[in-house]
């Protein structure tokens, strides 16, 4: 009896070293995955040539197996994905179906809706005196600059003169003055029009567009026109000319250019930077490679 014991417990000892580990939340592990589309088209993967059979090749990218920790706060993969190679062993392939609450939401905050017929005012009033950091001037026009300078704003026709520079222990700034005067034209490239300059003040500069009703125009980084549909002394009516839909480089929320969806309706149009696979379920295959303790 005694050596029929020791036998089981030299088996147990023996085979509980050939157990396969699988995954559980803590590990480390390595995957190879193919990300796709429902309907086949694949956006993502870790894998050189599944990359370029894609057209996703990015030349000078490192195409290798995805490192991450299991269960890790705050989370390096998408929760469905993080989930899902929980219990797979070394070698195994799966199919991941992620929902779009457990990849990638879609989020409000990147949508922006805007009417088709759009109401401005006729009339712009700007401050004739500025006052700017003195980091945020010198990116812009570069050190050096002494009261009296006068410089260009760029991609205008626009002249600024410096008229204080006032540096503390709490703040560096310099202020600008506007060489403008009544009658004046003005241009710039992030504007739809010319301006002309119509009262200043001692405070305030009054600008106009110089526009017509029916005159089209392209606002910036637009990709449709925009028609001048009325006109008063108050207010200028526009309507944005609608296009199929598509994507163009616009500017985000901090200013970066990201893509964009543009999409047209009866009376607005919609914004959508949320990314391609924001609001989609997701499609993964994935082989565990490694399981690192």
């Amino acid at each position: 009896m005694r050596k029929l014991f020791i036998l089981i417990l030299a088996a147990v000892i023996l085979f509980s070293g050939c157990v396969e580990k699988t995954v559980k939340k803590g590990d480390n592990i390595s995957v190879n995955y193919i990300g796709s589309f429902e309907g086949g088209k694949v956006f993502d993967t870790s894998i050189e040539s599944v990359a370029k059979a894609n057209d996703l090749f990015t030349p000078g990218a490192t195409y290798e197996p995805f490192n991450f920790s299991v269960g890790k706060t705050p989370s390096q993969a998408i929760e469905g994905f993080d989930e899902g190679v929980i219990g797979m062993k070394v070698g195994e392939t799966k199919k991941l179906i992620i929902p779009p609450e457990k990849a990638y939401p879609i989020n409000p905050n990147k949508i922006q809706v805007i009417p088709i017929k759009d109401i401005i005012p006729t009339i712009t009033v700007i401050p004739r005196e500025i006052k700017v950091p003195v980091g945020q001037f010198e990116q812009v026009f570069g050190p050096n600059h002494s009261v009296g300078n006068t410089v260009q704003i760029p991609n205008s026709n626009i002249n600024i003169t410096i008229t204080n520079i006032t540096i503390t222990n709490i703040t560096s700034e310099i202020t600008l003055k506007y060489d403008l005067n009544v009658g004046s034209i003005i241009w710039s490239a992030n504007a739809p029009w010319n301006e002309t300059v119509i009262k200043i003040d001692d405070k305030n500069i009054s600008i106009k567009p110089i526009v017509k009703i029916n005159d089209t125009i392209r606002l910036p980084n637009s990709p449709y026109n925009t028609t001048v549909v009325d006109m008063n002394d108050e207010n200028i009516t526009l309507r944005h000319n609608p296009i199929p839909e598509t994507t163009a480089e616009l500017p985000d929320m901090f200013g970066q250019m990201v893509p964009t969806k543009i999409r047209f309706n009866e009376t607005s149009i919609i914004m959508d930077q949320n990314s391609e696979v924001a609001g989609k379920t997701l499609l993964f295959n994935i082989t565990l490679v490694s399981i690192n303790k």
